[in-house]
């Protein structure tokens, strides 16, 4: 049986975009708390932070560059095995 690979560009894209909505949502409600208790100034240092740690604790972005690379791999596939087909 064939695998089935998909080979979206935006997909990818658009999982990584909600990704982040989620890691700035968390990171704006820790700001607010971290603002309220200590000072404004500190909320937006903790924010950053938090979603720095986001990103590195999930691997959003070292997933996101795979898939990628991985899409890139099955389009050159795709055409390579078109091409052969058609001119051997």
């Amino acid at each position: 049986m064939k695998e089935r690979r998909s080979c979206s560009k935006i997909k990818p894209w658009i999982y990584f975009g909600m990704e982040m909505v989620l890691f700035i949502t968390v990171a704006m409600i820790v700001a607010k708390v971290v603002e309220f208790y200590v000072s404004a100034h500190y909320g937006l240092i903790a924010g950053v932070f938090t979603t720095a740690v986001l990103l590195y604790k999930t691997k959003a972005v070292t997933r996101l560059e795979r898939v990628l690379e991985r899409t890139e791999e099955v389009r050159k596939t795709k055409v390579r095995e078109r091409y052969e087909s058609r001119y051997a």
